[in-house]
């Protein structure tokens, strides 16, 4: 149940403490442009923009009947963005917000949640089911796309702004017309999509992620200028520098002939174990990268505060305020490349996983593990290459085939005059199907 006096119930899966309705259009709203609520990042994307399409459709707009200060609060708690306490305060004396509300939508949302909530004592399955059928119940209300959100329309201010400044490249993209089809409306007006436009692309940010590109399979993994920014409190308990081990009995059960209890678990092939080394190095600079957004995240927040004073009119170090800014840059690099050591173990691990098809020699495996990263293919130029040393090895090992035949026809023809130039052994007329190379001769048996 909600809060009281409210007699709503709350939807299975929702963690909040307050019904849809008491919580407000503008939680609904606020939900999808990205506010902070940890109960709305549990819920599914098509249930967040269900709930914000049950008060569009005015199905909560009118107030429970109620006289003085009572309906007042009510309507403040009704459209506010959640307090508890507000809620609480203001409506004391007021009618429960379960009454009876005009329009299909919110009978719709009452008897649903009144359906979930009366059938969750029947047992898990049969609460989970309803859950479903109620949020595709709620998905089917809203087909309209979302309105352009005001964070966004922010965000392309500022955004071009800084790309003026900085000076960046920014094309405008090309976006196909809408196909007309017959079966359009002719009178009745649908919203268009919002509009959307990528934003630019760094090229200074993306020098930095893609310095390791150039050797991805033995590129360092731990760079000493970055562990100045990641060597935060708490990495290993949190599993920041390395992948958590398999457990020994999983282990023991899955390669029972590998497993031991001295040793660390280890899988029982080197091309599996090669796999587990290059997944693992992209785990670690993933963690080094998450670790350097910590600081990041320190030094930007302390940043606002800085600026925040400076707003407010008190006395702030300007040089301090630099500084900040100054490291913020700093940890982004190492940040960017941190991302590109662990792109380029990705790639490194899923050219192994190709490579472990072939019979191929152990120096051009890792010649085209260790190629560089290139957009164009898994592995590039490298490829051609490794074709061209093929084929090259081919004409060798044909010309080596041709040069023994030629030897041996010779060696053959060597032999051939030798005979024919030798003398004939003196033997009699009955001895010539006497062996060469025996050294008693048959007696004559005229």
């Amino acid at each position: 149940l909600c809060v009281p006096p409210c007699k709503r119930y709350i939807t299975s899966g929702d963690t909040h403490s307050m019904c849809v309705v008491c919580l407000g259009a503008e939680h609904a709203m606020s939900a999808l442009e990205g506010a902070d609520c940890p109960h709305c990042e549990l819920l599914p994307l098509r249930v967040l923009r269900s709930r914000k399409a049950l008060f569009e459709e005015g199905a909560f707009s009118s107030v429970p009947q109620g006289a003085g200060p009572a309906s007042a609060g009510a309507e403040r708690a009704l459209h506010s963005w959640g307090s508890q306490m507000d809620l609480l305060e203001g409506m004391e004396t007021g009618d429960p917000l379960s009454s009876s509300l005009p329009g299909r939508s919110g009978a719709c949302s009452e008897g649903s949640e009144a359906r979930t909530a009366a059938t969750s004592s029947q047992g898990t399955g049969s609460s989970l089911h309803l859950s479903s059928s109620e949020e595709g119940d709620l998905e089917s209300a809203v087909e309209e796309p979302l309105p352009q959100s005001p964070q966004y329309e922010e965000l392309l201010e500022v955004v071009t702004r800084a790309v003026q400044k900085l000076n960046i490249d920014w094309p405008a993209e090309e976006k196909a017309a809408p196909q007309k089809s017959k079966l359009d409306e002719r009178f009745l007006r649908s919203k268009p999509p919002p509009p959307t436009r990528s934003l630019p692309f760094f090229p200074d940010l993306h020098t930095e992620i893609s310095r390791s590109w150039g050797r991805p399979f033995s590129a360092r993994l731990f760079v000493p200028a970055s562990d100045y920014y990641s060597n935060v409190v708490g990495l290993d308990e949190r599993a920041y520098k390395a992948m958590p081990r398999v457990e020994q009995t999983l282990a023991s059960y899955l390669s029972p002939g590998v497993a031991s209890s001295l040793k660390a678990p280890t899988l029982p092939s080197k091309p599996l174990r090669t796999t587990s080394a290059l997944v693992g190095k992209g785990y670690a600079a993933a963690g080094q990268a998450g670790a350097c957004l910590h600081t990041m995240s320190v030094l930007q927040a302390y940043q606002a505060d800085l600026l925040k004073g400076l707003a407010e009119g008190e006395k702030v170090d300007l040089e301090e305020l630099q500084r900040t800014a100054d490291l913020a840059l700093r940890v982004t690099k190492e940040t960017a490349r941190a991302v590109g050591r662990s792109m380029a173990a990705m790639v490194a691990a899923e050219r192994h996983l190709w490579l472990t098809l072939s019979d191929m020699k152990e120096k051009d495996r890792v010649f085209l593990l260790d190629a560089p990263l290139q957009p164009s293919g898994l592995f590039g130029d490298a490829v051609d290459s490794v074709v061209s040393r093929y084929q090259e090895a081919r004409k060798q090992a044909a010309a080596f085939q041709s040069l023994g035949g030629c030897w041996a026809s010779s060696y053959r023809e060597v032999q051939k005059l030798s005979v024919a130039t030798r003398a004939p052994p003196s033997r009699d007329r009955g001895s010539r199907h006497s062996r060469p190379g025996s050294s008693k001769a048959r007696p004559d048996l005229r």
